[in-house]
């Protein structure tokens, strides 16, 4: 045998003692898996790991990065957690951890399992604050959100979709569940915040947070659940359960810095058909527009239902509420607007701001209430309690000229 066929024998000998993936490796970086070489008790993988891109000073617990999938890209100083980023886009899925992410206790365990999850930087660093997140589904997280104790727990989960701004659902439970089984929740800037502030939002249905909305104890929460529920900038904040359930089976659509107060918005448009629409600035007292659309339908303009205790309270209940902008801004002011079954109510621009003004309007019949009007304590108290009534712009302003007390 010649010198060239023994060097090239020698050779193949030598490749065949070679791992399998030894050809394609994973790039770690500095400081990273326990510092030796993986795969080890730090680091390991699903396949053979050639795929893979940890950064510098990450994974560094042991068992923190275990049976990473083959589409997994994990930043720098991130996944420092027991259990942190174990099962990461396994079963075909895909993960991608930002840096200074995923640094606490199974804060990212699973997440992008047969689905998708990308992380943004300083983010999920609580206690599974993104648990499971985009498991099979969809959850995209911003950077510095979802820093809470179980904050973002299977957001996006099970054929869902979750996107999630950066800031958004720091606090604990903020954003748990939020998007999942099939349900879809985007989440704006700094939004979510408070405990529960939006705990299972668009569960099976839709949900749109704006920027720096849904502040404080459960605010949001179930919002969309089944249904819809749009909220807009700066809305549903200051007051506790401000927006609870609102669209849980219905659609609701609230307009920027609306429902700031305790429980202005709960449970609007809870009920499958009830549909409720609210302009900006409006509803921002206690009870505001408790209960409004319940079964019914309400229309609110902008500027209404403001700092009064029960300002809207059962508008649209059973029936449809239509009120025009700045108007009932007192105690009580539109009580029973569009009560029973098929009633209309409708009430013009800067109308019922007297206290208890237009409390029994539509309570039986359809009523009509033009603008300016009723501006007076009980100047409207019975309007269409035994009969269809309209009252004209600029009327009943005297007080209990229109009461029609029996």
């Amino acid at each position: 045998m010649n010198k060239r066929n023994t060097i090239v024998i020698v050779i193949a000998f030598c490749l065949a003692l070679l791992p399998a993936s030894g050809a394609l490796a994973a790039k770690i970086g500095k400081n990273s898996c326990g510092g030796t070489a993986v795969p080890n008790a730090f680091c390991s993988f699903e396949g053979t790991g050639g795929t893979v891109t940890i950064g510098n000073d990450s994974c560094n617990i042991s068992g923190a990065c275990t049976n990473l999938g083959d589409n997994v890209k994990i930043g720098s100083n991130a996944c420092n957690g027991e259990i942190a980023c174990t099962n990461l886009g396994i079963s075909g899925g895909e993960a991608i951890i930002g840096n200074d992410s995923c640094n606490a206790y199974e804060a990212c365990r699973n997440a992008g399992d047969n689905g998708y999850a990308s992380i943004g930087g300083n983010a999920c660093n609580g206690y599974e604050g993104c648990y499971y997140a985009g498991e099979d589904g969809s959850a995209t997280i911003g950077k510095g959100a979802c820093s809470g104790y179980e904050a973002c727990e299977e957001a996006g989960y099970n054929g869902g979709e979750a996107v999630i701004g950066a800031g958004a659902c720091t606090d604990y439970y903020s954003c748990y569940y939020a998007g999942g089984d099939g349900g879809r929740a985007t989440i704006g800037k700094s939004a979510c915040k408070g405990y529960s502030a939006c705990y299972e939002l668009a569960y099976q249905g839709e949900a749109l947070i704006g920027q720096s909305s849904c502040i404080n104890y459960e605010a949001c929460a179930y919002a969309g659940y089944y249904g819809q529920a749009t909220v807009g900038k700066g809305a549903c904040i200051d007051g506790y359960e401000a927006c609870y359930a609102a669209g849980y089976y219905g659609q609701a659509v609230i307009g920027d810095t609306a429902c700031r107060g305790d429980y202005v918005c709960y449970e609007t448009a809870y009920s499958t058909g009830s549909t409720f629409t609210v302009g900006k600035g409006s509803c921002l007292g206690y009870e505001g527009c408790y209960y409004a659309a319940y079964d019914g339908q309400a229309t609110i303009g902008s500027g209404s239902c403001t700092y009064g205790d029960y300002s809207c309270y059962t508008a649209g209940y059973y029936g449809t509420a239509v009120i025009g902008d700045k108007s009932c801004s007192n105690y009580d002011a539109c009580y029973e607007a569009g009560y029973a079954n098929g009633i209309t109510a409708t009430i013009g621009a800067q109308s019922c701001n007297g206290s208890e003004a237009c409390i029994e309007a539509g309570d039986t019949y359809n009523t009509t209430i033009g603008a300016g009007s009723c501006n007076n304590y009980e100047s409207c108290y019975q309007v269409g309690h035994f009969g269809a009534e309209t009252i004209g712009d600029k009327q009943c302003n005297e007080a209990q000229e229109c009461s029609d007390e029996p």
